[in-house]
C-alpha cells in the first residue's frame, strides 16, 4: 500500500515538470568493462557516474564556461531501468537547445555518449511531435514493471529538471 502511494505521488509530481523541446532518449550501456588493468561490472552507482560524465560533456559543449561558472545546463529527467534480460539502461528526456537543429543535437548526444566508459553505441532518439507523444513517453519511462526499486529509479543527481522547472 505504502509503495503504491509513493509511486502515485512521484508520478503526479513528475508530470508537473515541463520541457520545451524535450527529446526522448534511451541510452544503452555496456554491462561490464574488462581490460588488463581493471574490471568493472555495471551497477546503479557507476551507471549514475557514467551518466554524470555524459551530462558534463554535453552541457560543456552547449554552454561552454557558463555551465561550470554560472550553472547553466539543459533540463533532463533521467530514469534508470533494468530490462527483462537484466541490462541496465536509461530512459531520459533532454531539453534540445533552440539554436541546434535536430540533426546537430542528435549527433552531439551520440558523440558525448560515446566518450563515456559504459556508453554503448545503440541510442534511440525520438523527437515527440505532439503532446500525446510526450505524455506517452513520460508514462513509459515512469512505469513500475522494469524498475527494481521505483523510489530510486529516478536518477536525482542527474535529473536537472527537478529543480530547473
Amino acid at each position: 500500500m505504502c509503495e503504491g502511494v509513493l509511486v502515485d505521488t512521484i508520478n503526479k509530481w513528475i508530470r508537473t515538470k515541463t520541457f520545451s523541446n524535450g527529446v526522448s532518449v534511451t541510452f544503452t550501456m555496456r554491462q561490464s568493462i574488462v581490460s588488463s588493468d581493471y574490471s568493472f561490472k555495471l551497477n546503479p552507482t557507476n551507471s549514475s557516474k557514467n551518466f554524470k560524465y555524459f551530462k558534463n560533456i554535453l552541457n560543456g559543449k552547449i554552454f561552454g564556461n557558463s555551465y561550470k561558472r554560472y550553472g547553466k545546463e539543459l533540463k533532463m529527467l533521467v530514469v534508470l531501468e533494468n530490462s527483462v534480460n537484466n541490462r541496465l539502461h536509461y530512459h531520459t528526456i533532454i531539453e534540445k537547445p533552440d539554436r541546434l537543429n535536430v540533426s546537430q543535437f542528435d549527433n552531439l548526444i551520440r558523440e558525448c555518449w560515446n566518450k563515456t566508459l559504459f556508453g554503448y553505441s545503440y541510442i534511440d532518439i525520438q523527437h515527440p511531435s505532439s503532446i500525446s507523444e510526450e505524455e506517452g513517453w513520460v508514462n513509459y519511462i515512469m512505469k513500475r514493471k522494469t524498475k527494481e526499486d521505483f523510489s530510486t529509479s529516478i536518477d536525482l543527481e542527474n535529473s536537472s529538471c527537478l529543480y530547473l522547472c
